[in-house]
This record gives structure tokens, sequence and C-alpha cells, in this order.
């Protein structure tokens, strides 16, 4: 697989460097190699990247740092 990211701001890492939308569908014209998105994925934003030709996303820091809902609760507002 690729990773790209961050595309949204995160309190996992650092983000030195930003990825947009646009990247997801370039590089998709180029090669069949699985696409994951990364950084700063929420149940408010994971859907337009799914939109726009990612294959996977990571999202831990939504998961295991959120202060509104506990793990299991986070993961059943990504439906």
């Amino acid at each position: 697989y690729i990773a790209l990211g961050a595309f949204y701001p995160s309190k996992t890492k650092k983000i030195e460097k930003t990825a947009n939308i646009k990247i997801l569908n370039k590089i998709k014209k180029y090669t069949k190699i699985p696409i994951v998105a990364i950084g700063g994925i929420n149940s408010k934003n994971y859907k337009n990247l799914l939109l726009n030709n990612a294959n996977f996303l990571a999202i831990s820091g939504y998961i295991w740092k959120n202060k509104k809902y506990k793990p299991l609760q986070a993961i059943e507002r990504l439906k």
C-alpha cells in the first residue's frame, strides 16, 4: 500500500507536510496499489477521503485519544 497524509490536523504526530484530496485522485491514475489516507481523520471527514479514491483509512487519534467517546463508541460513529 501507499500511505499518504496528513490530510487534517492531528494530535498523534507533529505534521510537517500535508496532503490534499487532489493527490488521491492523481495517484489513483498512476497505480493500482491501494492508497491509505492518514492524519486527523474522524467521523466528520472520513467519507470525503473514501469518496476521493482512498482505499483504506488509518484512524488512531480519533479512536484512542478521543475525549468525548470511548474507543468502541468512536468506531460506531464511523458507520
